[in-house]
């Protein structure tokens, strides 16, 4: 498999199926801001409240060829093997294609997610050992704090000034810098540097060194 991260926004979404994991798949593809279609004759609680909030399409039937045929991304989530196998076969070689019992059915897998803002971290074992990606993901979780979703938006919008306002000549060192752990728990520090980087824009100063 190769490891890649989808932009969805905008993008169609087909889930077929309504029930427990069918709602799991849809709790990660709703923060994608996707069109997301769900066909069922019956969903869950939480479904139901998506679809009355706006949040996505509920077809309160069993899902018919038609209903593939835009998608971008399909997930066949019910609890009928035939049914999701059947749902496989429909889909064009062009389209991505998740079967939630018989990943091999698809054309990819959905790995175990830690999300600190920007910083995504994936675990998958192609499907070998579902539990063995969870225990690593609950490692990931607790290595890679909150902190880390303030730390990232810190660091991205440095690096943005950096690249837009300072030579090139002195760029790498200063991101090099941003890098240091010394940042990651202190919010002020982050605050600091980031002032003094655009002091020194508005004075004319970037050929300066920074002080800490």
């Amino acid at each position: 498999m190769y490891p890649i991260h989808i932009n969805l926004t905008g993008r169609t979404v087909v889930v077929v199926g309504g029930g427990l994991v069918a709602f799991r798949k849809i709790k990660d593809l709703i923060h994608e801001e996707a069109k997301i279609t769900v066909i069922s004759p019956v969903v869950v609680k939480e479904i139901q409240e998506w679809h009355a909030e706006q949040k996505l399409t509920w077809i309160e039937r069993k899902v018919l060829p038609e209903d593939l045929v835009e998608a971008f991304l399909i997930v066949a989530a019910t609890n009928c093997t035939e049914s999701n196998s059947w749902i496989a076969e429909q889909a064009s070689p062009k389209q991505l294609v998740n079967v939630v019992d018989e990943p091999h059915l698809g054309n990819f897998i959905v790995p175990s997610v830690v999300k600190r803002g920007k910083l995504i971290l994936s675990v998958s074992t192609s499907g070998a050992s579902p539990s063995l990606s969870k225990s690593i993901k609950k490692e990931l979780q607790q290595k890679y704090s909150e902190d880390y979703e303030t730390y990232l938006d810190f660091l991205f919008q440095c690096r943005s000034i950096i690249k837009k306002e300072y030579p090139e000549k002195y760029r790498k060192d200063l991101l090099t810098k941003l890098t240091d752990q010394s940042f990651l728990y202190d919010v002020e520090k982050q605050r600091s540097y980031k002032q003094e980087l655009l002091k020194k824009i508005d004075r004319k100063l970037v050929n300066e060194p920074i002080n800490e």
